[in-house]
């Protein structure tokens, strides 16, 4: 739109446009009525305006932002007999506590990955930066990064620091929800994720800790800026100026919907937690994560640097100077692609579209998603050159902030759909049915992973359409199956292989046989695959208590009495991934994380994953997915549809499964996973009797439910009947709303 002349206005303006627009001159300095409207750039967090500034000069206005928070749990704190963080805390203070924590034996003491944001601040607090002031150079092999590289990795070896995956979490944030490690460093949007995962569990935040230099944290923003070529430039400033001016960001910031831009409005913030967690946007300190246009590829290099460490594959001088190189290469451009993005070889048919099309495309993800989805839409321009696409992600709170649009009338066009928005915007009308549109474009629901429309589909309409998904498989050891002397699992397994296999391993005296707790999610296959499920098709009736379900959990519970069946925390793991990692058992369900929770943890560990075993009725699994929907309100429906229809199709699917990112959503794609062991996990998704974990709104107090039932007979409080007859009673409410 900005090379044809018909960009709007006034626009949003990110990283990638800030580069892309500023230093060509196509965005107008705001300095000049800003002066005039008597705001200044110190009216505005500092750190938020270091991406929209060049030549000293003012081309955007922050609208929002987000960073990171000291979150922990005070249970922690009381059984190390320690007092809780304050803001005066330094690196000092945070060792000692995390130690504390970590010697009770209770909790991890602090819990971080090999991650470059979650790194930043310890990097920044040091007086380090990732690259000079201009993005021209990194600063990467400094002694202020190094120096930071070696606090955190140095804990990291001394066991105070723990990835999630080290105590069987599948982030930070949810170890602390599961009660796994004492601290972390997450985002606001740790309080709804909290609340609705988690709501009896009492955490706080407060602000990072202090480095040697100063007080630092890591934001992400967005601004608005002003079209050059405007013709009525004082107009389109005024209201850049007023929308992210302190007298409407205080109304914004009353919806709950984004942080206040201005410094003295973080008091109205709701929530003290969230409140602290924005405190470190203020820090003198603090830095936008931008570093140039290929500011992803540089925080890559920061992440695989500290994952070399964490390893043990190199020091912290042999690693960041290898990331100082990596990093070079890509801001001096040698790492950037070049030429346009080529569409896929068409096999979709191309929609007859409205004329000037200008469609929202909105999602969450990280910036490896964003660029994920960034080249998909550069793609479909190949295909609709006519369709203006703009891609606006909301990386926290997207759900909630969701809701807030369509009830507004503000909803993007096209947007990720997952249960909690099928469910808030499906039944109500809200998405367009897409199925007339598929028909138009050659493509069918056959063409899709059945599962995974399930979510999706309401009266028999399709109402999104499925962009990734996970399952799990039988993750074991070969090592165990050679000291059994038994044959290593094969497709045709069912129960009774799994059984016999389980019980020799466990006979070896070396391994426990079969690892599982009392989990819904790895109870599921069995339970399906028995002809059960938890819930009927409407979502209405829990229908745990049944004979399918009872019969698949007397396998299981009578393996685990048996002792055939083991827990992680049986053999001394955090979870059943770990124990596969550290030889404790022969054999376990998880899903495609292992592959590179292997490679970073236990890469000389040999293991190998297969489909699930058939149940009594087939085989079946468990999935999770999301999908791409349309807003039926769009003025363009017909593009909006077509850019859904392109984004999920066969084509698009095939480039995305390159990345490594995802795996498609197609059957005979499946092939196109690179890794054999993820390839076999990933078969799961095909099988008949699969079905993807939802049961309506309150899913998670169901799958809850099961676990606990799941439990009650691992304790031997229940048997049972008794046991998934209170569950069935428990799902029932849930599903009823109570």
């Amino acid at each position: 739109m900005m090379a044809g002349g018909t960009a709007p206005d006034v626009l949003y303006v990110d990283d990638q446009l800030m580069t892309a627009f500023g230093a060509s001159g196509q965005l107008l300095a705001l300095d000049e009525a800003m002066a005039q409207a008597g705001t200044t750039r110190d009216d505005f967090i500092g750190a938020l305006l270091t991406i929209f500034t060049l030549d000293g000069k003012t081309y955007a206005l922050p609208k929002d932002w987000g960073t990171l928070g000291l979150v922990y749990l005070p249970e922690a704190f009381k059984a190390a007999g320690i007092a809780e963080p304050t803001e005066t805390w330094g690196w000092t203070e945070l060792k000692a506590a995390a130690e504390a924590i970590q010697k009770t034996g209770k909790f991890g003491g602090f819990c971080m990955g090999p991650d470059w944001a979650r790194f930043a601040p310890f990097a920044f607090g040091n007086g380090g930066a990732y690259a000079n002031a201009d993005n021209s150079a990194p600063t990467l092999d400094t002694a202020e990064i190094k120096d930071a590289a070696k606090f955190v990795t140095d804990l990291k070896t001394a066991g105070t620091i723990v990835t999630a995956a080290d105590v069987g979490a599948g982030w930070c944030g949810e170890a602390i929800g599961k009660k796994l490690v004492g601290m972390t460093y997450e985002g606001g949007w740790m309080v709804n994720f909290m609340r609705q995962n988690y709501a009896d569990v009492t955490w706080k935040a407060a602000p990072l800790p202090t480095g040697s230099k100063g007080k630092a944290d890591v934001i992400f923003t967005n601004g608005i800026g002003v079209n050059k070529a405007t013709k009525f430039p004082k107009a389109a400033t005024a209201l850049a100026i007023f929308l992210t001016s302190r007298d409407n960001q205080a109304e914004i910031v009353k919806t709950g919907f984004a942080y206040s831009t201005h410094p003295d409005q973080l008091d109205m913030v709701v929530d003290a937690n969230d409140k602290a967690i924005a405190q470190g946007g203020t820090f003198k300190l603090t830095r936008v994560a931008y570093w140039g246009p290929n500011t992803g590829k540089v925080n890559d290099a920061v992440s695989k640097a500290l994952e070399r460490i964490y390893l043990g594959d190199q020091t912290v001088d042999e690693s960041f100077k290898q990331a100082q190189k990596e990093a070079a290469e890509f801001l001096t451009g040698g790492g950037a692609g070049s030429g346009p993005i080529a569409p896929p070889a068409a096999t979709l048919k191309k929609l007859d579209v409205e004329a000037g099309a200008k469609i929202v495309f909105s999602g969450w993800g990280d910036e490896t998603e964003q660029k994920i989805y960034r080249d998909s839409i550069a793609r479909f321009a190949a295909v609709y050159p006519d369709v203006a696409v703009d891609f606006q992600p909301i990386p926290a709170d997207f759900q909630t902030k969701m809701k807030a649009m369509m009830a507004g009338g503000a909803a993007p066009d096209v947007f990720y759909v997952d249960d909690q928005l099928m469910t808030a915007f499906g039944a109500s009308g809200q998405l367009l049915a897409l199925d007339e549109a598929m028909a138009q474009a050659g493509t069918t629901r056959d063409d899709f992973i059945g599962a995974l429309l399930t979510i999706f589909t309401l009266d028999g309409k399709t109402y999104a359409l499925p962009k990734d998904w996970g399952t799990l498989g039988l993750v074991y050891l070969p090592e165990a199956f050679e000291a059994a002397g038994i044959a290593e699992p094969t497709e045709a397994w069912g129960w009774t292989e799994l059984k016999a296999a389980a019980e020799a391993i466990q006979k070896t005296g070396k391994f426990g046989g079969f690892c599982m707790g009392p989990d819904w999610a790895r109870f599921a296959p069995f339970a399906f695959g028995n002809g059960g499920a938890y819930a009927s098709d409407d979502f209405k009736t829990a229908t745990i208590d049944t004979a399918e379900i009872k019969d698949a959990a007397k396998f299981v519970t009578d393996l685990k009495t048996a002792g055939t069946i083991v827990t992680a925390a049986d053999v001394g793991a955090g979870w059943c991934g770990e124990a596969i990692g550290k030889k404790l058992v022969g054999m376990t369900y998880e899903g495609g994380w292992m592959v590179n929770f292997m490679r970073q943890n236990y890469a000389d560990v040999a293991w190998k994953a297969a489909p699930l075993p058939t149940g009594s009725k087939g085989k079946a699994d468990v999935i999770f997915t999301n999908g791409i929907g349309v807003n039926k309100a769009t003025k363009f429906p017909k593009a909006a549809a077509a850019l859904a229809i392109f984004l999920t199709g066969r084509d698009n699917q095939a480039e995305i499964v390159k990345t490594g990112f995802a795996y498609s959503t197609h059957p005979d794609q499946l092939d196109m996973v690179v890794d054999a062991n993820d390839k076999a996990i990933a078969q799961g998704g095909t099988f008949k009797l699969t079905r993807v974990a939802y049961w309506g709104p309150n899913t998670g107090k169901v799958n809850d439910a099961i676990s606990k039932a799941l439990e009650r007979v691992y304790l031997g409080d229940q048997t049972v009947d008794e046991s998934f007859k209170q569950a069935q009673t428990d799902a029932q409410n849930a599903l009823d709303g109570k």
